[in-house]
């Protein structure tokens, strides 16, 4: 097995820190999109990269070479991971997919409890849910179909904004649930656990999607003005739900200084070289794991006795043979 196999591990390294940059740089949809899709593809192709190295070493436990029909002296031969490296990989391996197991259902299961607690709730067509409560909120709830869900805001949240303030809230919540932000969360979320090295991805899919719907409710208003007002109105006044802070998107979320600024500047452009920058970095990932399967299936055929491989390869008695 080349030294390829590590080179996921070696990306996943230098992608990791580099990750707030990406999201800061980019226009927030592709932002959103490219991180999340990159980040996959990091930790699929680490993770792949660990079954290859793990795989060397199972490879070599009796039974399984029995089921496997190879053998394990001609396995350890041509072996070229180190035991270690191999058993080390393998423990790596079950702790970060239980973690993103573990992680997967938290989400799942907040989702749900959120959602059952705003079923209940008495909202408009549009899913919206006015609360009678002191306190400002507002956040999103989404449902299962696409722009599904509610909306809950607080009557103290709209007593705290103006007319234009309480219409650019709305269509910042709608944004959320429109374009599915807390799937790309979600993504993120069981990513960062499957790949530790990229744990910034979270917090930085969480600024992009906020920035996502305040460039949608700004786009609406017709005035980011407007709009920087409102959230950091909404935001110095709002607190987060305690029922599940998981899956609902609030308006107060993601490094809101950061998010005025951007607003009260021009629009975000697009920025292909940073976005060439992501692409390639996926497309070395999916290379590397391809190199890591071939050597790993060249491995264990080298590993079959001599007389199995004739076997399979013989050709069959009467190929040669005329008709009479």
């Amino acid at each position: 097995m080349r030294i390829i196999v590590y080179l996921p591990f070696v990306i996943s390294l230098l992608l990791g820190p580099a990750i707030p940059h990406f999201g800061r740089r980019l226009a927030p949809a592709g932002a959103t999109r490219l991180l999340v899709a990159s980040g996959i593809v990091g930790a699929g192709s680490s993770a792949f990269a660990l079954i290859c190295l793990a795989w060397t070493y199972v490879g070599q436990i009796p039974v399984v070479a029995d089921i496997g029909d190879w053998s394990v002296h001609l396995l350890q031969a041509d072996d070229p991971v180190p035991t270690p490296i191999a058993t080390l990989a393998l423990a790596i391996l079950a702790v970060i997919s239980a973690y993103a197991l573990k992680t997967a259902v938290t989400h799942g299961l907040a989702l749900r409890r959120a959602a059952r607690a705003c079923r209940d709730m008495t909202g408009g067509p549009d899913g919206l849910v006015v609360v009678d409560h002191p306190v400002p909120q507002a956040y999103a709830v989404p449902g299962r179909r696409t722009g599904g869900g509610r909306i809950v805001v607080t009557t103290a949240m709209l007593r705290t904004l103006n007319a234009a303030e309480r219409r650019i809230l709305i269509a910042h919540e709608r944004a959320h649930l429109r374009d599915r932000h807390h799937l790309y969360r979600a993504a993120a979320a069981v990513t960062a656990a499957l790949n530790p090295l990229l744990r910034a991805l979270p917090a930085a899919v969480e600024y992009t999607t906020e920035r996502w719907a305040d460039e949608r409710a700004a786009a609406d208003a017709g005035d980011r003005r407007t709009t920087a007002r409102a959230i950091t109105r909404a935001a110095l006044a709002a607190t987060n739900p305690a029922h599940s802070a998981a899956p609902t998107l609030g308006f107060g979320h993601g490094d809101v200084p950061k998010r005025v600024t951007d607003l009260l500047a021009a629009p975000p452009r697009r920025r292909p070289l940073t976005s060439a920058v992501l692409i390639v970095t996926m497309a070395a990932c999916l290379a590397a794991a391809n190199e890591a399967r071939a050597d790993t299936e060249s491995l264990f055929e080298k590993a079959y006795p001599p007389a199995a491989t004739a076997m399979t390869t013989a050709p069959h008695p009467r190929a040669n043979s005329g008709t009479s």
